[in-house]
């Protein structure tokens, strides 16, 4: 089972899928709690309990760390890059294989993009990945959830969970969250814009872009790899970090230090 990383809250998403424990899993489970309840009746419920933190340590703990060890073998260029970022650039990678065929136009947003632009690596300690496809890139992603779940995807949520169209796309792959927001074409203030989450009232204004810039998507550089971002990023990443979008706020993993 792998560690899902914090998702936005489940009452704002609708799950679309969501993989069940084996059934080898529950039988073990079942089998280990009946011989302690035989053993010591009185104290299942304290093992039970002691069996879960332990589960749970094992998963966030151990887990990622053995992950991290078999990924620098498995990329050697990337022996040197800390454990959340080689997990992180791996389930990337693995997710655009996945859709390779698919032939969907993703780009960098949001803290990925600021990463990708300021230091060819993802910003902080990156625990997610921040995409953005357009409308009409859409139905090949909704399409595609099958083919994810059936390379080990558990997890996936659409956003908002009813009641207008879907805004966001969060698919765990990897014990990592990819986070896939659409952007539309809006007429704001009579200007045709293309427009991502609304339902965030506090970040409208700086998810919004110019036609041009998703319609002339360019190539960036993350970890030696090539990405696409919108035309124009350093009018977005001021819009939406700050004029010291360019001065990171704390220690950060530098690929290779552009600005």
């Amino acid at each position: 089972m792998e560690n899902h990383p914090k998702t936005d809250s489940s009452k704002e998403y609708k799950l679309l899928h969501l993989e069940k424990k084996s059934w080898l899993h529950r039988l073990t489970k079942k089998l280990i709690l009946k011989i302690l309840s035989k053993l010591s009746p009185n104290k299942s419920l304290s093992y039970k309990n002691k069996i879960i933190a332990i589960r749970v340590k094992i998963i966030k703990e151990f887990l990622p760390i053995l992950k991290s060890i078999f990924l620098k073998f498995k990329y050697p260029a990337y022996f040197r890059l800390p454990s959340q970022h080689i997990r992180t650039i791996h389930a990337l990678l693995k997710f655009l294989k996945i859709l390779e065929k698919k032939k969907i136009d993703f780009f960098l947003v949001d803290g990925s993009l600021l990463g990708a632009i300021r230091q060819e690596s993802f910003a902080g300690r990156p625990h997610d990945v921040d995409l953005g496809i357009k409308q009409d890139q859409i139905p090949k992603l909704l399409d595609s959830i099958p083919l994810l779940v059936s390379h080990g995807s558990p997890y996936v949520k659409a956003r908002p969970a009813a009641g207008d169209k879907m805004q966001k796309l969060q698919i765990i792959l990897e014990g990592i969250l990819i986070d896939v927001e659409f952007f539309r074409k809006q007429k704001i203030e009579g200007v045709e814009m293309w427009e991502g989450q609304t339902y965030d009232k506090s970040r409208t204004d700086t998810n919004r872009f110019p036609i041009e810039d998703l319609e002339n998507l360019k190539p960036v550089k993350a970890y030696g790899k090539t990405f696409m971002s919108p035309s124009n990023p350093e009018r977005y990443l001021e819009k939406r970090f700050g004029k010291n979008w360019r001065e990171p706020d704390k220690e950060q993993f530098l690929w290779n230090k552009r600005i």
